[in-house]
């Protein structure tokens, strides 16, 4: 079986569908959740200008909903730097991809 390549920052996966993004490795306690909320035109592109970063738990059976964290960001790039920074500090293992 074929095995998917994903898109990596900083060592995590990157998956999108549609307006969200996952950040992380599902074999870690945590992943990040990045909504685009909204988006302006700059020349041809829709560049986010709203984002909604949220670090979830990957066990969803004990999900304690007070240690969801929750921030928001005016691009993309800090919303990726917020996740990267949570996750390497919730997570108990690195869970980074190996180059």
């Amino acid at each position: 079986m074929e095995q998917k390549k994903f898109y990596t920052y900083k060592g995590y996966h990157l998956v999108r569908k549609n307006r969200e993004i996952y950040y992380g490795n599902m074999a870690g306690d945590y992943v990040a959740k990045i909504d685009v909320q909204s988006t302006k035109k700059v020349k041809d592109l829709d560049i986010a200008d709203k984002v909604k970063i949220q670090l979830l738990p990957t066990d969803t059976e004990n999900l304690d909903i007070t240690k969801i964290k929750t921030t928001s960001r005016e691009n993309l790039f800090d919303a990726l730097e917020v996740a990267h920074m949570w996750l390497g500090k919730a997570n108990s293992s690195d869970v980074r991809i190996k180059s």
